[in-house]
């Protein structure tokens, strides 16, 4: 009787430890991504609670919160200051850079990932690698033959070489945007020649609409990239007025000036928490495509 109760008990204590062993695990690894959490959080921490000190309290003893808060930065960055500083124009001509780009570009990327998705021609794996291999050269090697061909044709010192180059299209997103397109079904493309559509409408009418996700998420990554460019405007604008360069120029500016004396960090840290509010909108406002778009392009074949 002893041997079948510890015969019949064996399995459910077995049961009981590896729940526990897999309970046990989960925690630990919420505990490491925590940890791992906090500590890609804390810089954005400190430069929040940075900008609500005052000028004297941030050069002091270090404390983990303010003592007193004070919008004293943003008063300076955004009112009357000694380095005529205008973050919102700055915003404005990062918009204009970046926006036209970023559609065109995405919008010819789309085409060109569709014809090499769908059309099947002599040449097309070819040059689908081809295309690739650009992705492996290194875009500093390409920077003063570039910068040369726009100092040939007199556009140094305009925003045209920060947004021509965009709108011919992305090898990164004609890449992600052919897996994409590769999972939508042969058969609805060949119904719609059916219906008498050449294949430039069925992009237009089928293969955008049906694309949203891998798209919304494409345009988030480009709108980031060039948001954040810095080397393109420093080069292409030249432009010692800070009221005609991009935010991220205007910023390290600004910020660079004030390292002699440090007097304004409340204002450098006011300054990067204004820059960094737009990516957090876009995130929040596109996560769910995002997440979704990069998700089923990377289950593609």
């Amino acid at each position: 009787m002893t041997v079948e109760n510890t015969s019949a008990e064996s399995p459910k204590k077995m049961k009981r430890n590896t729940k526990a062993m897999k309970i046990a695990a989960q925690v630990g690894m919420y505990a490491v991504l925590t940890f791992l959490a906090v500590i890609v959080l804390l810089p954005f921490y400190f430069m929040l609670e940075s900008s609500f000190k005052t000028y004297e309290e941030a050069l002091g003893e270090f404390t983990w919160f303010p003592k007193e808060f004070s919008g004293e930065g943003y008063a300076y960055i955004f009112g009357d200051n000694s380095y005529h500083i205008n973050l919102l124009g700055n915003f404005g001509i990062t918009l204009l850079v970046v926006i036209p780009s970023m559609l065109v570009g995405v919008f010819v990327s789309t085409l060109a990932a569709f014809t090499f998705a769908k059309r099947k021609f002599d040449g097309n794996g070819f040059l689908f690698s081809i295309l690739i291999f650009t992705m492996m050269i290194p875009g500093t090697i390409l920077m003063m033959p570039q910068y040369i061909i726009f100092a040939d044709l007199d556009l140094v010192g305009t925003v045209i070489p920060l947004m021509l180059p965009g709108m011919f299209g992305s090898a990164t997103c004609v890449f992600f945007m052919r897996q994409f397109i590769r999972g939508i079904p042969d058969s609805l493309i060949d119904a719609t020649k059916l219906d008498g559509m050449n294949y430039f409408k069925i992009f237009l009418y089928l293969i955008l609409p049906l694309s949203w996700p891998a798209l919304i998420s494409q345009i988030v990554l480009w709108f980031i990239g060039g948001y954040n460019d810095y080397m393109g405007p420093l080069i292409y604008l030249q432009s010692n007025d800070m009221n005609e360069q991009t935010l991220q120029v205007a910023i390290a500016y600004f910020s660079s000036s004030q390292n002699s004396g440090m007097e304004n960090i409340p204002a450098v840290m006011a300054a990067s928490v204004f820059a960094i509010i737009p990516l957090l909108i876009l995130y929040v406002a596109f996560q769910k495509f995002f997440i979704s778009g990069i998700a089923v392009s990377g289950m593609k074949d």
